[in-house]
């Protein structure tokens, strides 16, 4: 009788140790979905952690700013940002537990170029610890010339219909 009951336990062990093992790699196989849609999504995105060290980044985010990882993690965010009042009224508020919304912001491509971009960002916290920010931006960067162009075009048709205001003025 004793053995029976052993041969049942031993059994009953062998199903949860089977049941664990493909929660276990169910588990793996979702982060590991999970992980490629973050490292692949069209939508740059990057994380920082309370000293504004840049701690992930993923690949759009790099091809947008034409860096490598190597170049971008573990560097200070402030680094990529061209307005320093700009990056640290971002980091300020987010140590102070604010959402931001399409918060403007211009970045420092590896070439130079200037892209401007509208960040959406919060922060990751365990109890008080802040762990990293959850950063999200996008480049508004031609959006911003259509703009110029636009504001443009309404300043020199100003200009032209004053100038024919003027001139219609002046006949008899």
């Amino acid at each position: 009788m004793n053995m029976i009951k052993e041969l049942i336990m031993e059994t009953e062990k062998q199903k949860r140790f089977e049941e664990l093992e493909s929660s276990e790699r169910n588990l793996r196989k979702e982060n590991g979905e999970l992980r490629d849609f973050l490292e692949n999504a069209s939508v740059p995105l990057h994380w920082v952690n309370g000293s504004g060290i840049i701690i992930w980044v993923n690949k759009a985010e790099l091809e947008m700013l034409g860096y490598s990882k190597d170049e971008f993690v573990n560097q200070h965010i402030g680094k990529f940002h061209a307005d320093k009042d700009v990056i640290e009224d971002i980091l300020g508020r987010l140590m102070n537990k604010e959402t931001l919304i399409n918060y403007p912001a211009r970045l420092v491509c590896k070439n130079g170029d200037i892209r401007h971009v509208l960040i959406n960002s919060n922060v990751y916290w365990e109890a008080d610890k802040f762990i990293h920010t959850r950063c999200f931006t996008r480049d508004i960067t031609n959006l911003k010339a259509i703009e110029t162009e636009r504001e443009e075009l309404i300043k020199n048709l100003q200009s032209q219909v004053q100038q024919l205001q003027a001139e219609l003025g002046q006949r008899p």
